[in-house]
């Protein structure tokens, strides 16, 4: 049954609730009441590991803990969520993590409580770890166990660019591993001397013990087998004294990766990860050391030919403080490379770059390997042995340790997150024409024949343009309206020229989630728009109000229309309103009004194009309207989110739209857009697109015509948003 469920999602709106065994594997986070967590079926009939995970959330669940198994009574959804440009993809995001199902619990019966190794290790190590300020850190440094993490700490993180370092991944993999060469080679060579290649084998054994385990402590997650898959090919080809370049082992790893995991190029971190090796190479390649040695040869020269015991130390001296800079000069060039290349990188993915990640990971990546990763290391392998051997763990905590080595890493984190220009966010546009132009540059370094680099040089050009018209402030003829998907609510954002009218903001839900915060803002810094005119809220109900406060708060110059007085600057009384040569005509409601029929009602017209914003009118509020001169308009909302108490045969032959947009959420619980209404719109010729199942919609108004584009099949039209577009609108009547 569930395997059918995940074949084809549309069967689930005919399905109530179904029974799976699980086993919680995560505990995502909780909100109040509310958990999220992810589990593996057990027993399950499904073909493959990478099918069996699922995200449930439970109301009010008993105390749950990772390892349990419980057998689940639930209500399954689908991996789909809110499509924005700018915003956060679930489906690519869950994909990512191989979970290809949602469910919501509503009965659950535990049937084993089975901890596992690494569970117990994290039960023991959190009251070890209480009362560090870098417990959250450390805990997520030594097991891989960020539940700790408070938003705030992510925002450091994010704004330092230093998330890698507290991710378990190549960096963590490959400073143990080379302690652990270190030490066991030299203890080896010291204790039982050879002439051959065991004890250097024994150590590189040992290295790849060293990685499987510290991969068992961070829980196998997707980027440490990514880490750990790389590690252990380049360890395989030097025990089998097969000759390769790094190039070859680069490639047999990634080969080695896409095959045992093929989604994992849906996640941002193996770009980051190969991204980040390529870069390394290049620069290591182009490290020319013989600059180096041409001046040592020059030193030694001078040399006369009987040489004295202080000319030896000096000679020494010099030799080592030319490795020493040669290392210094190395570590830089790989250093400002990657802070360059890895901030495009991140740039395309989130929108903004850490513009201080450069100097912050100058200092810690070299601390990080030196000495906290060491000293973390050794006092956790302190701490679990003396579990083994029944010592009091308390007697020989040296955890102590590790927060002293941390307490610098506190201090830059506290310090980069006040820094206000830390984090840059960038617009999509200006993203594209930076990395053009970098990348043209590059190449242009790379040629010296003029007519190559005059050929690579256009490349540049689009990033001039742009700042030619940034800087000249250049007006363009076309605006936007785009009818954003912020689930069952409603959110239109209209734009010119880098400025914007916002119309309504979707719901918020408690203190910790708004789609305003979630998707609007977002939209609007992928967009570049800077300033918002207006914002309106059409109404006070919270699926079109909820993030009213946040729109204000970063927008406070903005000029709100609204009836509510808690918001209002301007009444919804009709009016007209020029913005950037479009008339604003706020059309009603004559008389304010609460609920839905109080809805503000405006339109917009620039020339020949018109737009018509209806908010949640019903036929009372339709029937006053359909008499006011000049309602006709080409795009329309569809009153309601597509409600049977509203769209009457009168309203849309006032109207007479060329397309109308429906602002409901996919599967929502009331049904909309109904069948029937969707059917009316049609009977007229009437084009129709839901933001539910279309993602955002943006509508393009030029002088002689009108573009459309949607998300799932314009801006982003990759297979993982196909596939999971779920066809037809199959709400019931």
């Amino acid at each position: 049954m569930f395997y059918a469920l995940l074949m084809d999602w549309d069967t689930t709106e005919n399905v109530d609730t179904i029974h799976i065994k699980g086993e919680i594997i995560s505990l995502v986070h909780a909100n109040g009441d509310w958990i999220s967590m992810d589990i593996m079926l057990v027993d399950s009939i499904l073909p493959h590991k990478l099918t069996r995970k699922l995200r449930l959330s439970w109301s009010k669940p008993p105390t749950v803990r990772v390892g349990q198994q419980w057998l689940f009574t639930i209500k399954p959804k689908p991996i789909t969520g809110p499509l924005n440009q700018g915003g956060f993809n679930q489906q690519k995001y869950l994909l990512s993590k191989h979970i290809f199902a949602k469910g919501k619990v509503t009965a659950g019966r535990l049937l084993s409580d089975n901890k596992g190794v690494r569970d117990k290790l994290i039960e023991q190590l959190k009251p070890a770890l209480a009362g560090y300020a870098a417990q959250d850190l450390l805990l997520a440094l030594l097991v891989g166990e960020r539940s700790l993490m408070t938003s705030d700490r992510w925002q450091q993180l994010r704004n330092t660019g230093t998330g890698h370092l507290f991710a378990i991944s190549g960096l963590h993999l490959s400073v143990a591993c080379l302690w652990i060469y270190l030490v066991s080679k030299t203890l080896l060579f010291n204790l039982l001397p050879t002439q051959g290649r065991r004890n250097s084998v024994v150590a590189m054994v040992l290295c790849a013990v060293t990685a499987i385990a510290y991969a068992y402590l961070a829980g196998f997650s997707v980027s440490t087998q990514r880490a750990l898959i790389m590690l252990l090919t380049y360890i395989s080809s030097w025990l089998f004294s097969r000759f390769s370049t790094s190039w070859e082992r680069l490639l047999y790893a990634l080969f080695m990766v896409l095959l045992l995991d093929p989604l994992s190029p849906l996640s941002a971190s193996f770009w980051l990860s190969f991204t980040a090796l390529i870069v390394i190479l290049v620069t290591v390649g182009k490290f020319e050391p013989q600059r180096f040695e041409a001046v040592a040869t020059k030193v030694e020269s001078r040399q006369p030919a009987v040489i004295s015991i202080p000319q030896v130390l000096l000679k020494q001296a010099m030799i080592g403080f030319r490795a020493t800079l040669q290392w210094v000069v190395a570590f830089w060039a790989i250093q400002w490379r990657l802070a360059l290349v890895l901030g495009g990188v991140q740039a395309i993915f989130f929108a903004g770059t850490s513009v201080i990640s450069i100097a912050v990971n100058l200092i810690l990546v070299p601390w990080f390997s030196f000495i906290v990763l060491p000293i973390s290391l050794l006092s956790l392998l302190i701490f679990i042995m003396a579990i083994l051997v029944g010592v009091d763990a308390e007697l020989v905590n040296f955890f102590w340790l590790s927060q002293l080595t941390m307490e610098p890493v506190l201090m830059l984190l506290d310090i980069g997150s006040r820094i206000p220009f830390a984090w840059l966010g960038l617009s999509m546009q200006w993203i594209a024409v930076v990395i053009c132009a970098v990348l043209g540059v590059w190449l242009c370094c790379q040629f010296r024949t003029l007519r190559w680099r005059l050929a690579f040089s256009v490349m540049t050009l689009p990033a001039v343009i742009l700042a030619f018209q940034a800087i000249f402030g250049i007006q363009q003829q076309q605006w936007k309206v785009h009818l954003l998907d912020v689930g069952q609510g409603l959110s239109a954002v209209i734009e010119r020229n880098g400025r914007a009218i916002i119309y309504d903001t979707g719901a918020s839900f408690g203190a910790n989630f708004s789609y305003a915060e979630r998707i609007i803002l977002p939209f609007l810094n992928s967009k570049g728009i800077t300033k918002v005119d207006f914002l309106v809220i059409s109404h006070a109900d919270n699926d079109h109000a909820g993030g009213a406060s946040v729109i204000m708060e970063a927008f406070p110059e903005a000029i709100v229309i609204s009836d509510d007085k808690r918001w209002g600057m301007v009444n919804c009384r009709p009016k007209n309103l020029l913005w950037q040569a479009i008339n604003l005509e706020i059309i009603g409601p004559l008389i304010p009004a609460k609920g839905n029929n109080g809805s503000c009602v405006i339109r917009f017209a620039n020339g020949d194009n018109s737009l018509l914003l209806t908010g949640d009118i019903e036929h009372e509020a339709e029937q006053k309207l359909i008499h006011h001169k000049g309602i006709e308009s080409d795009v329309m909302t569809a009153p309601h989110h597509g409600s049977r108490t509203s769209s009457s045969d009168g309203f849309i032959n006032a109207v007479s739209p060329q397309l109308v947009l429906f602002p409901a959420g996919f599967n929502n619980r009331y049904g909309f857009p109904k069948k029937d209404i969707l059917r009316r719109y049609h009977d007229f010729g009437i084009d129709t697109l839901i933001s539910g199942e279309q993602g955002q919609v943006s509508v393009v108004f030029q002088s002689n015509s009108i573009n459309i584009y949607t998300y799932r099949s314009d801006f982003a039209p990759f297979w993982y948003n196909q596939v999971f577009r779920f066809g037809e609108n199959k709400n019931s009547e």
